[in-house]
């Protein structure tokens, strides 16, 4: 497997406002800057696609293994099972950050161990989720948590990325 650097996560919320008081003036940002945390020991990334072929498509993600299975339906999954050099990830004792981006318009909820969205609708919804020293479930290291993506219409898609550790 080869050496994975500079993994990391980046966020911003800001807004820029207009105050309308009295004796008030010039612009103000509201909420956080850009500030990226990084997962310096981080030794597996993995990400896959997942697109429905009918209305009731779900697909489950099985965190520590990158295993992802047909619940309902029969979505098509795509690098399910594989890092990004198409070898097998292993088993990661902890996740750092889960993002999901939707790829394609149309209903879609997202629901697991350590996730839930029910209004991602959109290209382009994302969801993101950290985990400062990582996740690991009920136990010590990850077991079979798991990510469910339940694409509610035929078409949609998403992709899905995972930082995480094995050892």
């Amino acid at each position: 497997m080869a050496t994975i650097s500079k993994s990391s996560a980046q966020m911003s919320l800001t807004g820029t406002c207009t105050p309308q008081r009295t004796n008030v003036t010039n612009s103000v940002s509201v909420g956080s800057p850009l500030s990226t945390k990084s997962f310096s020991d981080a030794d597996v990334i993995y990400s896959f696609t997942a697109t429905a072929t009918g209305a009731t498509d779900v697909a489950t993600l099985t965190i520590a293994t990158g295993a992802v299975a047909s619940t309902t339906g029969s979505p098509t999954l795509a690098d399910a099972g594989v890092d990004f050099e198409g070898a097998a990830i292993g088993t990661a004792l902890r996740v750092y950050a889960i993002q999901v981006e939707q790829t394609v318009d149309g209903a879609m909820a997202i629901d697991g161990d350590f996730t839930e969205s029910n209004y991602m609708t959109k290209a382009g919804d994302k969801a993101l989720w950290l985990w400062s020293t990582g996740a690991t479930g009920s136990g010590s290291a990850l077991g079979a948590e798991t990510l469910i993506l339940d694409l509610n219409a035929s078409g949609v898609a998403c992709k899905v990325t995972v930082i995480g550790k094995t050892t």
